[in-house]
């Protein structure tokens, strides 16, 4: 295999593209290019071609992920899945074919470095993730049981972690009808209400009090 033609990139000239027989095969880093002593003319054996191809693209989704995960903490599914997708949509930019196999090892890498690195870990995203809720957005620990799950936390941690934050659910629901409410009071019969607080995911058990408690006064 040829590299037939080496052209730089538009957006960003600090990598080309490479040519290899005549065909668009990847891009690299001039670092990259200069490591592996690529340049037109040369030949290069498959096993060869394909450490460097997977050297770069594993570089390029590390850095990608990272700046991802940077503007907003994820889990290890959320990284997963966002990878997966630009693997997708880079297809013709980034390199001409990759097979199932690449991909494995590029999502591998990628989330065995986020992991080392501690850019990716479910237990202090939900440890967050609560206590953001808790703070700015109250929920009943059912409803925050289910939107971790939904964004990959497994039902373990997120067991554990509602567990641990949310120690006096009786006041959280207190503190989320007064915010909805005001100083208005429910009855058993008060079904709006009562379907509010379900929303919010608070079980019957403490709806019930909040009622018992109401009438007592």
């Amino acid at each position: 295999m040829k590299v037939t033609k080496l052209v730089s990139q538009k957006r960003d000239p600090s990598r080309v593209n490479v040519y290899i027989d005549g065909e668009f095969s990847f891009g690299i880093s001039l670092d990259s290019l200069a490591k592996y002593n690529i340049y037109v003319g040369i030949e290069l054996e498959d096993d060869f071609l394909s450490k460097v191809f997977l050297h770069e693209l594993k570089k390029r989704f590390l850095q990608r992920s990272s700046e991802y995960i940077s503007r907003s903490p994820r889990t290890e599914l959320q990284i997963s899945r966002y990878i997966k997708n630009i693997i997708m949509k880079k297809k013709g930019v980034w390199y001409s074919e990759l097979s199932k196999e690449e991909e494995e090892k590029i999502l591998e890498h990628v989330i065995s470095k986020l992991k080392k690195y501690g850019y990716i870990d479910d237990s202090h995203f939900a440890e967050q993730f609560i206590q953001s809720r808790l703070k700015s957005r109250p929920r009943g620990s059912g409803v925050i049981m289910s939107e971790l799950i939904s964004k990959g936390v497994s039902r373990d941690i997120a067991e554990d972690k509602v567990k641990e934050l949310v120690q006096d659910e009786y006041a959280l629901l207190c503190r989320v009808y007064e915010k909805k409410y005001k100083d208005q009071k429910i009855t058993s019969m008060d079904n709006k209400k009562i379907s509010y607080l379900f929303r919010k995911g608070f079980s019957w058990d403490l709806i019930e009090k909040l009622i018992n408690n109401e009438s007592e006064e």
